[in-house]
């Protein structure tokens, strides 16, 4: 192997693309493997191990203990700022800006910011539709085609 492409460069190589990965989407799950990667590239740099499988079994263990221990409470702290399910601003317009496929998440711009998005009739919605926001669950806006304005 290579002096530049040593184990501790290609775990810290997945665990930095694992968390541009989470940045980019949605989901908050890669960024606990992620981390788990950048725990093996460490533990492998200090030597701690250097078999292949002692590694991933580093890499799978931290991961799912991150995650177990770490998701639920970040989650709710993410959270915490939100508006609750009550959103103030129901009724209000809103234009998709990456489109709601029939059933799955897409992307709108409301006062400024972009939001995760879901028809709330399961209805796919092209981009650059005008929606109304029906109501909210987290940080996730439950859109409905504006057929006023169509």
């Amino acid at each position: 192997m290579s002096a530049y492409l040593t184990p501790a460069i290609i775990w810290l190589s997945l665990g930095v693309l694992l968390l541009i990965i989470e940045v980019a989407t949605s989901g908050f799950w890669m960024g606990f493997f992620g981390a788990g990667a950048l725990i093996t590239s460490l533990a492998v740099w200090i030597g701690v191990t250097e078999g292949i499988d002692t590694q991933i079994a580093i890499f799978l263990v931290t991961s799912i203990l991150l995650l177990l221990a770490l998701r639920g409470p970040l989650t709710r702290w993410l959270n915490r700022g939100a508006p609750s399910t009550t959103f103030g601003d129901t009724g209000q317009a809103a234009v998709v800006v990456q489109e709601i496929p029939a059933g799955g998440m897409g992307r709108v711009s409301y006062q400024g910011s972009t939001w995760d998005a879901e028809s709330d009739r399961g209805q796919a919605i092209p981009r650059d539709t005008r929606v109304r926001i029906v109501r909210q669950k987290g940080i996730r806006l439950y859109v409905r085609a504006d057929h006023a304005s169509s």
